[in-house]
């Protein structure tokens, strides 16, 4: 391996023995081998470190650091990105899969593109088991040469699930923004943020394989919803995964995930490099942003002042341990 490698993949994992020797081959066996593997282990209780040590002893592309506690997925997440040193950066999940082809295929449009920020593959959803479920269809076109029509496609096309996170990023324009931020959709925030700066570029073939399962973070409730045998205004919750899950601190935070997201939208076009013109054609955007996302915000406000009254009604020391607990695998945050 070169001494400064022209892509840094970066694995954040916690508790992911089932799954994790299927991802690290699938990211060792690419035929682009010019890489870096970062494993973040975020204080896994299982053989996760084990087996990620005993491929880092056996492979020296890998670079591997483990947590003496659990940070929670949105800290891991920005560890591996900030361990990275390559001119490219991907993020990987435990749970995931590559074909062998993926790096090179995103590595060489980013090389003959300048003005491509993100170049990712299409994406095959398949079961625990590895069992084909469905083609993915991604709802956004990004490639777009006018940043106001890529941001608009990041703003209104909402439940898309984001696997574009999943792509070949060109590590000049990620450092031009703050590092992927530690609350609910911040991953879609970055996206929206990438989009202001340069294109995407979707690979036609499907080389990324998305894996579907029970212990994932999307089918995990919040603590606040799962907790009995308490006095509640209400069981509607937020997106999945919520705010516990990017940071165990936050069980007992006022969150408002949809304020949040307008608050970010709007400090991404603030700090844009786009003149005047174009920042205001974003801003227009939010307007539109704003009414459809109405009933969406009148729920974060319910649902806050149910968590006022579990904040209430339950010790700190409880929802603090349920936090820990309540998360077995960190994958990806779908």
């Amino acid at each position: 391996m070169n001494s400064t490698p022209l892509v840094s993949v970066g694995l954040f994992v916690f508790n992911g023995e089932r799954f994790i020797e299927g991802a690290l081959l699938s990211i060792l066996n690419q035929t682009y081998t010019d890489f870096e593997l970062i494993i973040s282990d975020n204080a896994s209780t299982d053989r996760t470190g084990e087996i990620a040590e005993g491929y880092a002893t056996r492979d020296d592309r890998i670079r591997y650091y483990r947590s003496e506690k659990n940070m929670g997925a949105g800290w891991n997440a920005r560890r591996v990105y900030e361990l990275a040193t390559g001119k490219y950066f991907k993020w990987a999940a435990v749970d995931d899969l590559l074909e062998p082809d993926l790096l090179r295929r995103c590595v060489d449009i980013l090389e003959n593109d300048p003005g491509c920020v993100v170049a990712h593959a299409r994406t095959r959803e398949v079961n625990e088991n590895g069992s084909f479920i469905k083609n993915y269809v991604t709802p956004i076109r990004t490639d777009y040469d006018d940043p106001v029509a890529r941001f608009w496609e990041m703003l209104h096309t909402g439940g898309h699930m984001c696997y574009q996170i999943y792509g070949v990023m060109r590590m000049s324009a990620l450092r031009q923004l703050p590092p992927q931020g530690i609350y609910v959709n911040a991953d879609g925030v970055l996206l929206a943020r990438m989009a202001l700066l340069g294109r995407f570029y979707e690979v036609p073939e499907y080389l990324f394989i998305s894996r579907r399962h029970s212990r994932q973070s999307a089918a995990t409730l919040p603590i606040r919803v799962i907790q009995p045998r308490r006095f509640r205004l209400t069981r509607r919750y937020g997106n999945l995964p919520g705010p516990e899950w990017w940071d165990p601190a936050k069980v007992r935070a006022l969150t408002f995930p949809e304020f949040r997201l307008l608050l970010e939208y709007s400090l991404s076009i603030y700090r844009s490099p786009l003149g005047i013109g174009h920042k205001l054609r974003c801003y227009s955007l939010l307007l539109t942003w704003i009414r459809w996302n109405f009933i969406g915000m009148l729920k974060d406000l319910l649902i806050a002042a149910d968590q006022v009254l579990y904040n209430l009604q339950v010790p700190k020391t409880a929802s603090t341990n349920s936090a820990q607990e309540l998360r077995d695998c960190e994958g990806k945050p779908l």
